[in-house]
């Protein structure tokens, strides 16, 4: 465990460094908050002793599908590049399906780490708490950035797109990364619900509390149509 914790501070250092040092030197304006997603977005309580779910959508929705990812699964960044506008357009923003993102970390762990360690601190941070909104706009950067990090190794313009997006300056975001009992939290989560639902590859989903085979728009429309029925 502390062996990880050093090499996130590591890897976050280097990206606060390179950020600070790009930076310009005049003083330049505060950053924007970032805007709650259209559709509702709310951070819900789990059990007790666990960090709370990042969901987007309908609370009351009859059908409640979770997704398991990584922010450094190729796959995953994948669906959420393809998949997640047409499931996003055609299930919640209609409001027939509550979307709940859980947490698996995959090599390179550093990476998936910083994402959701960084995401989950930018929600705490934030003026509206109750709000998931900033969680999903750092998974959203990890993602669309994971391609050039795995080609580079450099964090630096990821933390600084999420610091435009959520206002957290790169030395806020090295504290998100290197808050140990924040960690042990996390992993104590992130260990509870995967055995729960049995998870043991990235993306997985579950469809009020099926977990189901595939992950592609299909297997999830025949999975919501089955449950919506019951």
């Amino acid at each position: 465990m502390r062996a990880l914790v050093g090499c996130l501070i590591v890897m976050a250092a280097l990206a606060a460094g390179d950020a600070m040092a790009a930076a310009p030197k005049k003083p330049t304006a505060p950053a924007k908050a970032v805007k709650a997603p259209a559709i509702p977005a709310h951070v819900v309580p789990t059990e007790p002793g666990l960090l709370p779910d990042m969901s987007l959508g309908n609370p009351k929705a009859p059908v409640t599908v979770i997704e398991y990812a990584s922010a450094a699964c190729p796959h995953c960044a994948h669906w959420n590049k393809d998949i997640w506008p047409a499931f996003q357009a055609k299930y919640v923003a209609t409001g027939k399906v509550r979307y709940v993102f859980r947490e698996i970390v995959t090599s390179p762990a550093e990476y998936a780490l910083s994402a959701f360690l960084i995401g989950r601190c930018a929600v705490a941070k934030s003026k509206t708490p109750a709000n998931s909104g900033p969680y999903f706009a750092v998974l959203e950067t990890f993602f669309t950035g994971q391609e050039a990090y795995f080609k580079t190794g450099d964090l630096s313009p990821l933390t600084q797109s999420v610091q435009k997006k959520t206002g957290l300056n790169p030395m806020a975001q090295l504290d998100c990364v290197t808050d140990e009992k924040q960690l042990d939290a996390f992993y104590k989560t992130m260990n509870t619900h995967a055995e729960q639902h049995k998870i043991r590859s990235t993306p997985s989903f579950v469809v009020n509390g099926k977990l189901i085979e595939g992950h592609e728009m299909a297997d999830l429309d025949a999975a919501i149509a089955a449950a919506a029925k019951k």
